[in-house]
C-alpha cells in the first residue's frame, strides 16, 4: 500500500487492484477534479486560499478524472473508495508524479462537487487506480460518494 502526506481533510492511500474487492461496488460512475499547487501565505497573493487550514494558491485549471466507481469504506472507516477509469487512472497517476517531483511545497489539490475538499503533499507517485480517500470526523462517506457521483 503506498501513502500520502495529509494536508487537510483528506488521507489517501493507494492500494493495488488485485488486492481490492468490488463486493462493496456501487456501480456508478463520477468524476474527481485534480490540480498541482504550490504552497502560499495568505497575506501575500489574492490568490491563496486555505484549504483545510493548507494555504496554497488557487489553480486555475483541473485536471479531471473519470472515476469507474466509488462507494463508502467498510468496516467502521470514514473513507471513501474510489477506482479511476482508465482515462482518470493516468490523471490521477501523472498528477500525483507531477506532484512528487515538483518538491515540498507543491500539493495535489483535489475538487469534489465544485468544492476545494483539500491539498495534499505526495511522496511518490501513484500507479494504481484504486485510492481510499480518508475523512475527517466532520464528513460523510457516502455525501462525498454522492458528490464524486455527480461529476
Amino acid at each position: 500500500m503506498i501513502s500520502l502526506a495529509v494536508l487537510g481533510v483528506f488521507a489517501l492511500s493507494a492500494c493495488s487492484a488485485a488486492g481490492s474487492s468490488d463486493d462493496a461496488s456501487s456501480g456508478k460512475t463520477g468524476l474527481i477534479e485534480m490540480a498541482v499547487s504550490e504552497t502560499c501565505a495568505d497575506e501575500v497573493d489574492s490568490e491563496c486560499v486555505s484549504v483545510n487550514g493548507e494555504n496554497v494558491l488557487l489553480p486555475t485549471v483541473f485536471e479531471q478524472a473519470g472515476v469507474k466507481d466509488s462507494s463508502a469504506a467498510e468496516g467502521g472507516q470514514n473513507a471513501v473508495d474510489v477506482t479511476f477509469d482508465e482515462a482518470g487512472a493516468k490523471v490521477f497517476q501523472t498528477l500525483t508524479k507531477l506532484t512528487a517531483e515538483s518538491g515540498e511545497s507543491a500539493r495535489l489539490v483535489i475538487r469534489i462537487g465544485g468544492e476545494l475538499q483539500a491539498a495534499v503533499a505526495v511522496m511518490e507517485a501513484v500507479e494504481d487506480d484504486l485510492v481510499r480517500i480518508g475523512l475527517s470526523s466532520e464528513d460523510n462517506a457516502q455525501d462525498v460518494v454522492d458528490l464524486i457521483e455527480e461529476g
